[in-house]
């Protein structure tokens, strides 16, 4: 379980809240990665995500009790809110005032419920939920457009049952060692990127949803909701739950976003520099179009994953 410092709680709102968090803008610093001294031999990490994802402040309540459905606010369509199973009583337990939601996918027994956020609070609520998971058994997961969920989120997860037996039957390492063959030799060279450690996540830059899965552990996710956004690399749900387990173990990588094409992780323990070339290797068997995509080389990839807390995956 990652060390994640928690904050105080937030007392619980009215039950005739209505259902859109409108949390005020937090105040950030100026400050960026762009702008932290330049490194130097020693490994340089970030002390935080630029968003400060170790320190914000609760959201607070709805502050328009009786008003309609903020338009700010992306919309899903469900005729029912808050009905048999919602996490919603567990959270407001726990301390957190959250909105109505919807039931967004059913697969079986397992329910994937939702709720829309603001780009400027989708990972204060992303923390929030996550520090509160163990009291409450609700993990939660950037899910980005609603659109891309219509139809049980038919565009997203492929048929069939999960695939979570079978992802804590596989063997990651071996796995991306067959990846690794058959993504082929990656560019090799001096690392020509500027050395900086990328700490800010791009699915929360725009508003969109949050999902929550009664789950003990956010690496289960993409197999209890089989994730076809890497199909065409021919890794499935239980294919990415092994990854990101292995990844878990070693880093306390945790699952922030699964969207259309795109996984995102926040990575408290970023690799050592002796490790930083084997685990730039695994990144490039897990996604090839990472050196596709911007990043020139197998040495800037790992200069990358030595300095930053996010890692970003989009497969085309």
């Amino acid at each position: 379980m990652t060390g994640l410092r928690l904050v105080p709680a937030l007392e619980p709102e009215p039950d005739d809240d209505p259902p859109v968090a409108a949390a005020p803008e937090p105040d950030l610093p100026e400050t960026s990665a762009r702008g932290l001294p330049a490194p130097t031999d020693d490994i340089f990490v970030p002390e935080r995500p630029r968003r400060e994802l170790l320190t914000l402040d609760k959201p607070e309540p709805p502050r328009h009790p009786g008003t309609g459905r903020d338009e700010m606010m992306p919309r899903i369509d469900s005729e029912d809110l808050d009905i048999a199973g919602s996490p919603r009583a567990d959270l407001r337990a726990a301390g957190l005032a959250v909105p109505k939601m919807h039931q967004l996918v059913r697969r079986g027994d397992t329910a994937m419920w939702a709720f829309g956020v603001r780009a400027s609070d989708a990972l204060r609520w992303w923390l929030d939920i996550r520090q509160s998971a163990e009291a409450t058994g609700w993990m939660p997961v950037l899910l980005g457009e609603p659109g891309e969920w219509r139809d049980n989120g038919e565009a997203i997860i492929h048929e069939g049952d999960d695939e979570l037996t079978r992802a804590e039957e596989m063997d990651a390492a071996e796995l991306l060692h067959d990846k690794a063959a058959e993504a082929g030799e990656p560019a090799r060279g001096v690392p020509i990127l500027p050395r900086r450690g990328d700490s800010d996540f791009a699915t929360p830059q725009r508003e969109g949803l949050l999902g929550l899965v009664e789950i003990d552990a956010g690496w289960k996710i993409p197999a209890m909701f089989p994730w076809k956004g890497s199909t065409n690399w021919e890794l499935y749900g239980a294919e990415h739950a092994a990854v990101l387990h292995s990844w878990h173990r070693r880093f306390e990588a945790e699952l922030v976003a699964m969207t259309y094409d795109v996984i995102e992780l926040y990575v408290p323990r970023p690799p050592t520099a002796e490790e930083a070339i084997a685990v730039a290797g695994e990144a490039y068997a897990y996604c090839p179009d990472l050196l596709d995509s911007g990043v020139p080389t197998l040495e800037d990839l790992a200069e990358h994953m030595i300095r930053s807390k996010a890692w970003y995956f989009r497969w085309a």
